[in-house]
């Protein structure tokens, strides 16, 4: 899944939205054209799936590496 500034002008295909696309989504095959949205639905569009998921820090190499420490001591 890919997400990238469109080439093309085309209309946000949200219901109800008559912006012009600035960006789309392709699934590369799942879906058979990529789907297209504006600045205002892609933002609607995060801000409505980071309230069902939010991502996780990763940890660090450098609590990793004194953990480590600690058990070579």
């Amino acid at each position: 899944m890919e997400i990238s500034k469109t080439k093309v002008k085309s209309k946000c295909d949200f219901y109800g939205c008559n912006n012009i696309a600035q960006y789309s989504f392709s699934t590369k095959g799942i879906i058979k054209r990529d789907l297209c949205f504006c600045e205002e639905c892609l933002q609607g569009m995060y801000q409505a799936i980071g309230k069902i998921k939010t991502p996780k820090g990763m940890s660090s190499p450098f609590k990793l590496n004194k953990r480590m420490r600690k058990e070579n001591d």
